[in-house]
């Protein structure tokens, strides 16, 4: 099977998997609310982060780990192969370890971060944060099988066992919020149900995968390990940074006494609905990003130039698309869905959807850089971005509020988007970063302009939202941008490319069916 069926079969499954992740999460974020109340969903979002920022003790090892497995995979070195296994698998038990110990010693300070939550004891805020910490510290025992499986380009193996889990944690949660009204009832659901799945999996790849359970006397040398800690120390800093930008909002947002958890609530709301969309984009390269790491072990660098600029023109459609379809459509669809007191300020979501395009943006120039590594050539650019997020939100908290937040994230991320391929489109591409930057120029301005005609079509619609106007706008919003798009592009080297690759896999794929 090629790269290109490789990542149909990845991005199709994937697909499918976000497709009923989608409807299930509606279903049960609405039932959520009305259940359990803005509060809980609050302290729900706020500990998701709080881990999600424990997670710097990863320091970026699943992506070096998983760089260096592509090569062994593609060379068939089973005994390299079993040997960083084997080094993973005592790495990722180490961090499991760090996470629990920092979590723990995060406990006393809880009252200190969560704002707002009156109504629940502090003995509950911290027997919650610990079975938080219980699920993530869970998925560290396995995570080390997923880099062979995602070298191997068969990350939709791992897709399927997250839906069927998924699934089957929803179902389970919403029928304990119906039956028992109890959030402490809905977190240990999630638990037990998620340590059965991560044994299932375990099972399941050790039997389909024989070498995950290869034993072997010999271990990584210095020599062998040294590239990977190399990789590690460019690393650190991005992951520092990622932790920095993607990690603190809602932190920052619930330490103010004006805000609290019932901002991150109101918040939440937005952001599962934009993350659950941009979902199928992220699953989508994703399962592009094992294929570029194949493409750099056995091709040249005008074709890995070549699949980047086509990819990169796809990421912007999809992403410029969907952030348009967010700026017009998503505040009407709360107001539907919820009533108009879970809205949000409108600048602060203005800012909250062009960092959303930001951040997809620079996807594919993400997953390029992972394939490649070197990653110590770009990481002080990583750390300008933390440091100008941290320091600009939590300035910006104090003097503008919510809007502060917003405005120090999307600022770090336009400085990391610009001042990144200053430093590695050279090494990565062997070309000037001049074309990068004239592209993300252009397709920001398609982007503009094709939101602004979109929004002023829409305007009369949904002034006075109802089902039916909001369905006409929707219609509406798929047509503009895309038309637009296709008249702006459609003579463009990567449009062509993209409409001929398209035929070309179309072509393979009758012709297997035929045989």
């Amino acid at each position: 099977m090629g790269r290109t069926e490789y990542i149909a079969k990845n991005s199709i499954w994937g697909i499918v998997s976000k497709l009923a992740s989608l409807i299930l999460g509606f279903a049960s974020r609405t039932l959520f609310i009305y259940f359990l109340g803005i509060t809980y969903l609050g302290v729900n979002g706020l500990y998701s982060q709080i881990l999600q920022m424990l997670s710097l003790a990863e320091l970026g090892f699943g992506t070096a780990l998983t760089l260096a497995m592509y090569r062994p995979v593609a060379q068939e070195d089973d005994e390299r192969i079993v040997k960083l296994l084997y080094f993973y698998k005592g790495v990722y038990r180490i961090i499991a370890a760090v996470v629990t110990v920092c979590g723990i010693l995060l406990l006393p300070f809880l009252q200190y971060i969560v704002k707002g939550a009156d109504e629940l004891t502090l003995f509950q805020l911290r027997l919650y944060f610990v079975i938080f910490l219980t699920n993530t510290v869970i998925n560290y025992f396995v995570s080390y099988k997923y880099s062979y499986v995602n070298a191997l380009q068969k990350n939709y193996i791992i897709t399927n066992f997250d839906t069927i889990a998924n699934f089957s944690v929803i179902v389970i949660q919403i029928i304990v919020m119906i039956v028992f009204k109890d959030f402490l009832a809905y977190l240990l659901a999630h638990t037990f149900l998620l340590i059965l799945s991560r044994f299932c999996i375990a099972l399941y790849l050790n039997k389909k995968f024989p070498i995950l359970c290869k034993k072997t006397e010999q271990r990584l040398s210095k020599e062998e390990k040294k590239p990977i800690y190399n990789e590690i120390k460019g690393l650190a800093l991005h992951q520092f940074s990622s932790v920095a930008i993607h990690s603190t909002d809602n932190i920052i947002i619930s330490s103010l006494s004006g805000l609290g958890v019932v901002a991150v609530g109101l918040i939440s709301n937005y952001n599962l609905i934009m993350t659950s969309v941009t979902g199928f984009i992220v699953v989508l390269f994703n399962s592009v990003t094992s294929s570029f790491g194949n493409l750099v072990a056995v091709s040249d660098t005008d074709n890995y130039h070549k699949a980047f600029l086509d990819l990169n023109f796809i990421n912007f459609w999809m992403y410029g698309f969907c952030s348009i379809a967010f700026f017009v459509l998503l505040p009407p669809f709360i107001k539907l869905w919820l009533g108009e007191q879970y809205l949000i300020d409108s600048v602060c979501f203005l800012i909250i959807v062009l960092n959303t395009y930001f951040v997809g943006q620079s996807t594919i120039y993400n997953n390029a850089r992972m394939a490649k590594g070197e990653f110590s050539k770009d990481k002080y650019w990583a750390l300008a971005q933390a440091l100008l997020n941290l320091v600009v939100s939590i300035i910006g908290a104090r003097f503008w509020g919510l809007i502060g937040v917003y405005i120090g994230t999307i600022l770090s991320r336009l400085l990391y988007l610009c001042g990144r391929p200053y430093s590695t489109y050279k090494t990565l591409f062997n070309t000037s970063c001049l074309e990068y930057y004239k592209k993300l120029a252009t397709y920001f301005l398609a982007v503009c302009v094709g939101g602004a005609i979109t929004y002023f079509a829409t305007l009369f619609l949904l002034e006075n939202v109802t089902l039916v106007f909001f369905i006409i706008a929707a219609v509406i919003v798929l047509i503009i941008p895309n038309v637009l798009f296709l008249l702006f592009f459609c003579k463009t080297i990567e449009f062509r490319n993209c409409v001929q690759r398209l035929k070309e896999f179309v072509k393979r794929r009758k012709s297997g069916n035929e045989k």
